[in-house]
């Protein structure tokens, strides 16, 4: 049971990696927001905006810390990381709503805040199920 607990904090962790390592370098990340600001446009939401270089800067930083994060996570793939991150994505995915529904920004974000609770979910549950209390 505990070798499945570590696969799903790895898989989580993996896809993290993933979403995340193209917010690391600015032509990639610029390149990236831009294709979902595109799509956002096709299904009718505001068409792409200009993003500023300190906005740049922010979301690479972020990318940054998010590789390293999931790096972690794939080392060490324990109950603690995974339910800090499960905890984390809960409370990411609500930012990333209430700046949707708030703030202006493009709805097609809202995938970010279905991947996030989903991966906060998972984990959570998978970590406190019952024959959970012995660390991974």
């Amino acid at each position: 049971m505990e070798a499945y607990r570590r696969r799903v904090v790895r898989a989580w962790a993996g896809f993290d990696l993933a979403v995340t390592g193209l917010l690391v370098l600015p032509p990639v990340a610029r390149a990236f927001l831009g294709l979902l600001l595109e799509v956002n446009a096709f299904l009718g939401g505001a068409g792409p905006e200009r993003l500023t270089a300190l906005g740049l800067l922010f979301v690479c930083i972020t990318g940054a810390l998010g590789v390293v994060w999931a790096a972690a996570r794939l080392l060490r793939p324990t109950r603690v990381l995974g339910g800090i991150d499960a905890g984390a994505r809960l409370w990411v995915g609500a930012l990333i709503a209430w700046f949707v529904v708030t703030g202006g920004v493009p709805a097609i974000f809202l995938l970010f805040t279905v991947s996030e609770w989903a991966g906060g979910l998972h984990q959570g549950w998978t970590l406190l199920r019952p024959g959970s209390r012995a660390r991974a």
